[in-house]
């Protein structure tokens, strides 16, 4: 295969391997495999199209306890270096097979069927079967380190990024919970602290080309991906002198994009992306608390978001927040003024969505006094964490874009890329920019899509804004239009 082809890929190893130790190499009956990681999973998982003439399932006896590990590579290098120049960056992941479906026959002479065989990381089996009924101390971090040496069977060195969370001296209990509960409560109610972009932001996950990960939204927003990906054609030719997956190489074009939603307010607001409300019940004071989330405020008390202002308009002008159909581009042709007067913007609509939560001073002491500090912390809502991290995960589904590049061995998610798209609106209307749009998006998923017998492959990024690079009252691109259009 000629070199300087986007997406191209070199292939190690794909090989399956049964309960008996029998081992075949598959790479020529694999016409796809689709390899899948995001912030939203804990493990990694993959599916292998197969085109069978040998009847692998019959003489390899396979059950759904078999595994297959695959090891690739992506190509690197300008057309005039050597073949085997390859990145530092690779995949190699065993994965257990647990489904086998859409198996075809079309014609009963031939010797070929066709099925999909379902992958998923070996250790989701010990997270979904294992229970565990017992107390938990320390912080959150060091309690999901003894959960995945001692029961998930993680490895030290498979944590390849790992962060120190809040506090120190957090007990509870366990009661019957799978490996994987547990693990889901660590990570929901781990905080960097208060003064963190989002309360409770730490999200753990898998990565097809390293380890697992425990890392903050913080962390996300610091770490980017150097090199842009843009949409304008690239010719072989053009990029004869530049490295395949250098900028302006053939491995950072956009091939395609599609945003499946730019915003949904109606999920957004009841949701609690917005506004919401957390009542805390105290069993000891025999006392309700109230504690709000407001989208303004947690977005002023930090300026390390993605891009730093709220994806909505929240601010109320001459005390009111008013909805018109006045102010039209063309009022001669706008329809008839209709007004909606609303009490509140909509980060101050609390009652959107109401959390019920207890406050439990105590719960492993005897302190004399309710209000000395705890031994230990038991169940607490005294911030809002909670809402916080439910208004993150919906802000996170907010705004979404998926884009196709050539397949690349370097990329994770959790990371921040730069996409740099047309506008749509032809450009002798001057600058069509959009101002309220940084080009800076977080990767939350990655789908790679390969084919063995081509050595070459693409991968689709899901990727979302979690902010806006200005407000949204402070952009006037309509004075543009009517500034253009009365020339």
């Amino acid at each position: 295969m000629s070199e300087g082809i986007a997406g191209q890929f070199s292939i190690e190893q794909i090989a399956l391997v049964n309960q008996h130790q029998q081992s075949i190499d598959i790479r020529d009956l694999v016409q796809e495999f689709k390899l899948n990681e995001s912030i939203h999973n804990k493990f990694c998982s993959a599916t292998f199209a197969i085109a069978d003439g040998i009847d692998l399932i019959k003489n390899y006896k396979m059950t759904g306890q078999e595994f297959i590990r695959i090891s690739i590579k992506q190509k690197e290098g300008a057309p005039s270096e050597s073949e085997d120049a390859v990145s530092d960056f690779s995949i190699d992941k065993t994965f257990r097979i647990f489904k086998i479906e859409e198996l075809q026959r079309d014609n009963v002479q031939a010797p070929m069927q066709s099925y999909l065989i379902r992958c998923v990381e070996p250790r989701l089996y010990t997270c979904r079967r294992t229970r565990l009924s017992r107390v938990f101390r320390g912080s959150y971090d060091d309690i999901l380190e003894n959960i995945f040496v001692n029961y998930a069977k993680i490895k030290e060195e498979e944590f390849d990024h790992w962060e120190e969370t809040e506090p120190q001296n957090i007990q509870y209990i366990a009661p019957n919970w799978t490996v994987g509960s547990v693990i889901d409560h660590c990570v929901n109610h781990a905080s960097l602290g208060n003064d963190s972009v989002w309360r409770n932001g730490m999200f753990f996950y898998q990565t097809l080309n390293g380890g697992f990960r425990l890392k903050s939204i913080d962390r996300m927003f610091e770490d980017e991906f150097p090199i842009p990906f843009s949409q304008y054609p690239r010719n072989a030719s053009d990029t004869d002198n530049i490295d395949l997956n250098a900028p302006g190489g053939l491995n950072s074009q956009i091939i395609a994009f599609e945003k499946p939603q730019i915003f949904d307010t109606l999920q957004g607001t009841v949701g609690g992306a917005y506004a919401s409300k957390l009542e805390a019940y105290d069993p000891v004071r025999k006392l309700s608390e109230d504690i709000i989330y407001d989208m303004e405020e947690t977005y002023s008390r930090s300026d390390k978001h993605l891009s730093g202002h709220p994806l909505i308009h929240n601010s109320k002008e001459d005390g009111e927040y008013l909805l018109t159909t006045e102010n039209q581009v063309d009022v001669s042709t706008s329809p008839p003024v209709t007004q909606i007067d609303n009490d509140l913007a909509p980060n101050e609509y609390y009652e959107a969505l109401s959390v019920n939560s207890y406050n439990m001073n105590h719960s492993w002491d005897d302190a004399s006094n309710v209000d000395t500090d705890p031994l230990f912390k038991g169940v607490e809502s005294k911030d809002n964490s909670i809402l916080e991290r439910k208004a993150l995960l919906e802000t996170l589904e907010q705004h979404r874009i998926l884009v196709t590049i050539p397949l690349r061995t370097d990329m994770s998610v959790g990371t921040i890329i730069q996409l740099q798209l047309p506008a749509a609106q032809p450009a002798s209307k001057g600058d069509v920019s959009d101002k309220l749009n940084d080009d800076r998006y977080l990767i939350t998923d990655i789908s790679i899509n390969g084919s063995p017998v081509l050595g070459i492959g693409e991968m689709t990024l899901e990727c979302t804004k979690e902010s806006l690079a200005k407000k949204v009252s402070s952009v006037e691109p309509l004075a543009k239009v009517e500034a253009t259009a009365s020339i």
